[in-house]
């Protein structure tokens, strides 16, 4: 029996010293129904303006007619995932961005996953890719060599709690398989970064049942930012951040500790992100501040808190040189810029 049509969604712009070894895993895709969609952003500027990223996706999709290529004026990652949603003919949705590459099994094993908990939507873990050529499994929830997990069945309330508890998978669309159903009249917002934070927040909560298994199949390519970047990045989070806990709250008050934590989280790194990058002003840092002065008292009891966010939040309203020592004391234990990343990955273009 043929299987269903998995539409995957890649979009490109400006990435082609990594879009071969993207198209080339999607081509080793071994699922057998597929349509890929390449869509491909043009700066509008004239070819000589242009990188060669289009004649690549042309190469390939000359020889596989599973490739179809769609081209745009780039407009930014939410207008092009609209444009590859709106192309999009399968049961099933996935999306692959250019600049990352899968392993040949990814769409088997999400599809089966699918199938087999009876789910709205699939998600596996990832790779995370470095300059240097090393990686790692993702850190949270990895599996020792060996280890065998089964996939974990979740709830929508469940599925919340994993993302602002930091136990799992996040708000990313590249490690998950949809019901294309989940998408009928919502589309990604085209004025606001990180699209993917409302976007997928909002599917996820609108599912029913999400399975999570936790083998890495998806890699995901680390690109250094500057610390000014990590600051905006930062900011921006705290923004999407507030907008998807206040839906999860009015769904599941329940979870309010959690929130408040991840909330807490976030304003204390805007802070520190200021800090380090040496554009702190306390004027512009207020609405953070005033998170941390009004909630700090509360958090002496949630047990979702942890000492090293007590310590931080202290020093926020207390000592803000200890807290920036603290925090590029904490970037050179780690690794330097490898480990000093805002709290959760941007899928920016």
């Amino acid at each position: 029996m043929t299987k269903p049509l998995i539409s995957v969604i890649s979009i490109i712009y400006k990435v082609e010293p990594y879009l071969r070894q993207c198209l080339e895993s999607l081509e080793k895709l071994t699922y057998p129904n597929l349509e890929l969609i390449l869509v491909v952003g043009q700066s509008g500027k004239g070819p000589d303006t242009d990188d060669n990223c289009l004649q690549i996706a042309e190469e390939y999709a000359s020889k596989d007619p599973r490739f179809k290529i769609l081209t745009c004026i780039a407009s930014g990652v939410s207008d092009a995932r609209n444009r590859g949603l709106d192309a999009a003919v399968g049961e099933y949705i996935g999306f692959v961005d250019g600049d990352d590459f899968v392993d040949p099994g990814m769409y088997d094993r999400l599809y089966d996953n699918m199938v087999s908990y009876d789910a709205d939507i699939s998600v596996c873990g990832k790779y995370e890719e470095y300059a240097d050529g090393t990686y790692g499994v993702e850190s949270s929830g990895s599996r020792a060599a060996g280890e065998k997990r089964e996939p974990e069945l979740l709830s929508s309330k469940e599925a919340a709690g994993m993302l602002i508890g930091g136990s799992g998978f996040f708000f990313h669309s590249w490690d998950k398989l949809f019901k294309a159903e989940l998408f009928a009249g919502k589309r990604f917002p085209e004025d606001k970064y990180l699209e993917d934070r409302y976007t997928i927040g909002d599917i996820i909560l609108k599912a029913e049942r999400i399975v999570y298994d936790r083998t890495p199949f998806y890699h995901f390519r680390v690109r250094t930012d500057s610390v000014s970047h990590h600051k905006r990045m930062s900011e921006m989070n705290s923004d999407a951040d507030t907008v998807f806990v206040s839906k999860v709250l009015t769904r599941y008050p329940e979870l309010y500790d959690e929130a408040e934590n991840y909330i807490l989280y976030g304003h204390i790194t805007c802070i520190q992100n200021a800090l380090v990058s040496g554009e702190f002003r306390k004027e512009e840092e207020k609405r953070h501040f005033d998170y941390i002065r009004e909630h700090r008292k509360s958090t002496r009891t949630n047990i979702y808190v942890n000492l090293n966010t007590r310590v931080k939040a202290f020093l926020s309203l207390h000592s803000l040189f200890l807290l920036k020592l603290v925090t590029l004391w904490g970037k050179r234990k780690q690794g330097g810029s490898r480990a000093f990343t805002i709290k959760q990955e941007s899928n920016e273009a």
